[in-house]
């Protein structure tokens, strides 16, 4: 019956496969209607898929002679790709015609893994441009890169997915646009644009903004130097219609404020955005974005310093209203701003990852912050001092769906050994009010617990831990048996262990435990 299935049904099915490049070779060996379906889907993203599979050197270097076979003799001659004797077979299928993304550097590795395994005289006959204070093999496989791309670009009629490595490193000449300028009708369907490097890039962003308009996801690895204002890339943002993803690299306090004021001006379909390594002293994405990106579901800044906010409880106009996931890892809001946000956010929010402490901003109640407004939070990352620690009684006790604790900051310092039983004295009162659906808890901030406190606690948690980390005090191997016998009760194996003391003199006593539970097979 399969094989009476009609293309379009039997292409449905082998879809769910697009990743799998062993099983659709073996659909594609079984009729003539099953190959015809699945050599489209194979020959999709083979240069992803050899680059992120278990794929040998070998069969990364059959694919380019593969692409290489189409491509004109006077460029790749045949005597460089087979023997001396005879022309290679060409291909059944032109099959640079069925390929719709490609990465730069998933080529220029492919190539890479070709020239490998050719000798000496095939390479000398491979035609080349040659580039300043480069060698002559590496100028070959830049060219070959190139002139790869170029069929690529001329041959499929949609380009999907385009990355580019626009390194000082790399001649312009092989990355840049322009090459395409002459084949560039297969470019303007774009959905994925990715744009690595510190070199110039205005030239990217000015062609992009006149090819494509429907790119949905834009990452961009450093903005470039001659576009200091980042002008050129915020127009190339605003002509985006179908603009859903956005993430910036290393934006200077000078480009950031136009790169800010053009999502705006296409925040009706944002759903996710991602700053790292960010400069926001000259500008105030908050306000900027909170009202004009009321879809968006993901918000991350990462290590991005403090940023300024005029955002305050008096706000009465609802800010991202359907934020599932703030991650703030080295970046620094005042509370008042939080606040605001966890306020308008508050049932939808699941993930939050927040510093409470660091820079000018200081969050003194942050985890009672979180348990008033954030009650369907599934995963808490936070990295505060123990002195919050006396909130998250409270935090537990609000944030039932808890599936992911974890709490960091500074270890503790050589005047631990003082105050010591109030670190295990706040581990037992957690221990009643820890919810069901828990399964990974990381305490590693500056407190640490004995093994008597830990077996306590184990002993009346009402989860099962799959995954527990802190910082021991005494015997690490008391703490290993400790964590044996609550394997033995709960009916779990130990996947991984990790155990071991600080090095400095004064600390001996400290320890760090790192735990791994599963359900015995």
């Amino acid at each position: 019956m399969a094989a009476c299935l009609p293309s379009d049904c039997l292409l449905n099915i082998f879809s769910y496969f697009e990743g799998d490049a062993r099983s659709l070779h073996s659909f594609l060996l079984t009729n003539r209607n099953w190959c015809l379906s699945v050599v489209p889907l194979l020959w999709r993203r083979t240069f992803y898929i050899t680059s992120h599979s278990n794929f040998s050197s070998k069969k990364r270097s059959k694919l380019v002679v593969t692409y290489l076979t189409c491509l004109d003799e006077k460029i790749i001659p045949f005597s460089s790709t087979s023997t001396a004797s005879h022309k290679p077979r060409l291909p059944t299928f032109d099959y640079a015609t069925f390929l719709r993304g490609f990465d730069f550097y998933d080529v220029y590795h492919a190539v890479g893994n070709w020239y490998a395994f050719q000798t000496p005289e095939r390479r000398r006959k491979i035609s080349f441009d040659r580039f300043h204070d480069m060698s002559d093999d590496e100028c070959r496989k830049l060219f070959i890169t190139r002139e790869l791309m170029k069929q690529f670009i001329r041959s499929s009629p949609i380009i999907d997915y385009l990355a580019l490595d626009a390194e000082q490193s790399l001649p312009p000449q092989c990355w840049s646009l322009s090459n395409f300028s002459d084949n560039h009708n297969s470019l303007k369907y774009i959905r994925t644009f990715v744009c690595r490097g510190n070199a110039n890039k205005q030239e990217v962003y000015a062609a992009l903004s006149q090819w494509c308009q429907n790119i949905e996801f834009l990452s961009i690895h450093g903005i470039g130097k001659d576009d200091p204002s980042g002008e050129s890339l915020s127009n190339l943002i605003k002509v985006q219609r179908q603009l859903r993803e956005f993430v910036l690299w290393n934006g200077t306090r000078d480009q950031l404020p136009q790169i800010i004021r053009a999502l705006a001006f296409r925040g009706e379909k944002l759903k996710s955005l991602e700053f790292r390594f960010c400069d926001f002293s000259k500008s105030t994405p908050l306000e900027t974005l909170a009202n004009s990106c009321a879809g968006l579901k993901t918000f991350k800044l990462i290590r991005c310093g403090e940023i300024h906010s005029n955002l305050s409880e008096s706000c009465l106009t609802p800010v991202f209203l359907d934020l599932i996931n703030l991650d703030l890892q080295g970046t620094y809001i005042s509370s008042e701003s939080l606040d605001v946000i966890f306020k308008w956010s508050n049932i939808n929010l699941r993930s939050l990852h927040v510093e409470s402490t660091g820079g000018r901003f200081r969050i003194p109640k942050i985890l009672e912050s979180i348990a008033s407004h954030c009650l369907n939070i599934t995963y808490l990352k936070v990295r505060t001092k123990k002195d919050k620690l006396s909130q998250l009684a409270t935090l537990l006790r609000s944030c039932r769906n808890l599936h992911s604790l974890k709490i960091y900051g500074s270890p503790p310092d050589r005047l631990f050994f003082f105050v010591q039983d109030t670190d295990d004295e706040l581990l037992l009162s957690l221990r009643q009010t820890i919810p069901i659906n828990l399964k990974t808890l990381v305490l590693k901030t500056d407190c640490a617990f004995t093994s008597l406190a830990i077996d306590a606690f184990l002993k009346d948690c009402g989860t099962e831990l799959k995954h527990f980390e802190y910082v021991s005090y005494g015997s690490v191997w008391q703490h290993l048996n400790v964590m044996k016998k609550y394997a033995k009760r709960r009916g779990l194996e130990i996947e991984k262990q990790i155990a071991g003391n600080y090095k400095e003199l004064l600390m001996r006593e400290l320890g760090y435990i790192i735990m791994e539970f599963g359900k015995i097979s």
